[in-house]
């Protein structure tokens, strides 16, 4: 083998697997200047494949099995280049940088195999290949397997935690997927371990997306239930508090009355009316028949106004009676963040409002929360995107509000435009208060 084979032979590979790389590198969450870190690979393998341009022709002449075995060090070693790389550049774990890693390789050898089967294909019918493509093979393979994999496993920047079943299944088989490579292609039948490898390979890739996509439904099933949890305990001990702020704020209001009878100068009647306007805020109750409703309004109330925030509500609380009163808390709670959070991010504080509003229509629950907004909305799949920077961990509120919703056979609707945001969300009322409505 002369240098430039040598060469061809070292730099093949690495430049190869830097496209498939490139399809999973793609999606996933990058740290803060990340692209600081971009030589460090390239830097690896050039050093790597100048220490194989002066050792291997010392080794090729030893054994019969020098060459493989060298050459498999040598990919396992540019896999480990950019395994370093990808570490240095994106937020992801050890064992996610290998399962990223190996579907790297897993995507180069659906390349390879493609590409043998149209070469036998175009062989037997008298046809060369070109250079073109090959190149046109890579792209339509790398881009299905991008929108089809890539994009579908990898969600908010991150690859499964659970991948170790996945990468454990797939390093044996890919492990034995390079040993028959080798045997078929002495016996010059590579068109032949192409297509079974291939069809193994797209038969892996979507038993990956299937698990991946239960691992993320189990994942968020887990969330919502501890989500639940912390409001239930958030219920109880809010619905306390506010019992004990308000008898508290009508304790100190007498005693401030008291003070005012006792004839004392203006300074003094100036703090203490001070101090009144300060218990204000703890003795506004709200009463509309329902205590999981009222302990939201209470706790949000106080929100409000820190934030500057007008909450105007018309609600029948008797109307939600019939939802369990942790459910319709979490509920509540989630709506009333979500239009916080959003009236927060308008700089006019004269346009920040929230109305809540709870009534009866045609034997329909009807419960509907609008805010305005700024910026742009984005609906994906019935739902607004988060637009916080952890997917990963954020946008469950709206999704729970749904579930909320539909296991008391409710339907949630969303619409947003011009500027303001509208939630609604439709009960059928219980038979037993239709019918008193009814008699009403």
């Amino acid at each position: 083998m002369d240098q430039a084979q040598l060469f061809e032979y070292l730099t093949g590979f690495p430049i190869r697997i830097f496209w498939s790389l490139l399809v999973f590198f793609l999606p996933v969450r990058k740290k803060e200047r990340w692209y600081l870190y971009l030589p460090v690979p390239f830097l690896l393998l050039a050093a790597l494949v100048g220490f194989g341009m002066a050792v291997f022709p010392l080794l090729g002449s030893l054994s019969p099995v020098t060459g493989p075995v060298y050459f498999a060090l040598h990919y396992c070693l540019a896999l480990a280049a950019y395994g370093i790389g990808i570490r240095l550049m994106c937020g992801v774990s050890l064992r996610e940088t290998g399962y990223c890693l190996v579907c790297a390789y897993m995507a180069e050898h659906m390349v390879y195999c493609v590409g043998s089967i149209s070469d036998h294909l175009l062989t037997r019918l008298g046809v060369m290949q070109g250079m073109d493509l090959e190149w046109l093979i890579s792209l339509i393979v790398y881009v299905t397997v991008y929108f089809a994999f890539a994009r579908r496993i990898c969600r908010g920047g991150r690859y499964p935690f659970s991948a170790l079943r996945s990468l454990s299944l797939m390093v044996l088989v890919l492990a034995v997927m390079f040993f028959l490579s080798i045997a078929v292609s002495d016996m010059g039948l590579s068109w032949l371990h192409g297509v079974y490898v291939l069809l193994l390979c797209t038969v892996l890739m979507a038993e990956e997306v299937r698990t991946a996509q239960q691992l993320y439904l189990q994942d968020e099933v887990r969330e919502k239930e501890r989500m639940e949890a912390i409001h239930a305990a958030q219920y109880e001990m809010s619905r306390e508090n506010i019992e004990l702020i308000n008898r508290r704020s009508h304790d100190l209001r007498r005693q401030v009355a008291a003070l005012k009878t006792l004839g004392t100068p203006a300074e003094q009647q100036e703090a203490i009316g001070e101090i009144e306007r300060a218990v204000e805020i703890y003795d506004h109750t709200y009463q509309t028949g329902c205590r999981a409703l009222d302990t939201v309004l209470m706790q949000e109330a106080l929100k409000c106004r820190e934030n500057h925030i007008e909450l105007s509500v018309m609600a029948d609380g008797k109307l939600l009676r019939f939802i369990r009163p942790v459910d319709l808390y979490t509920m509540l709670s989630n709506i009333l963040d979500n239009a916080v959070e959003a009236n927060q991010r308008i700089a006019d504080e004269g346009r920040r409002s929230i109305h809540l509003s709870v009534h009866e229509k045609k034997g329909l629950v009807i419960l509907q929360c609008e805010n305005p907004y700024e910026g742009e909305i984005r609906m994906r799949d019935g739902l607004p995107e988060t637009s916080k920077e952890d997917r990963a961990n954020h946008g469950i509120g709206t999704k729970s509000i749904s579930a909320a919703a539909a296991a008391w056979g409710g339907v949630m609707q969303i619409r947003a435009g011009e500027g303001m945001f509208v939630l609604r969300v439709v009960f059928q009322m219980p038979d037993a208060e239709a019918d008193e409505k009814m008699k009403q």
